[in-house]
């Protein structure tokens, strides 16, 4: 059997989120534990505050939801 990942689009899932689902949405995007993804968006947050605020305002208004 061929199986075949079709992840090509970004959006929020709304089954894993914390706050708006953005980071759980990159996660399953790229295939990485969700765990990790918001480890790193928190460290990044802790140095880069304005940009990663920004971006993630920005994911949180732009992204639709994923649909089940």
């Amino acid at each position: 059997m061929n199986t075949f990942n079709n992840n090509t689009q970004w959006c929020k899932d709304p089954l894993n989120k914390k706050i708006s689902g953005v980071c759980s949405g990159l996660a399953r995007r790229f295939e990485f534990p969700i765990w990790a993804t918001r480890l790193a968006t928190i460290v990044l947050f802790i140095q880069f505050p304005l940009f990663i605020g920004a971006g993630y305002l920005i994911a949180h208004c732009c992204l639709d939801n994923k649909v089940y």
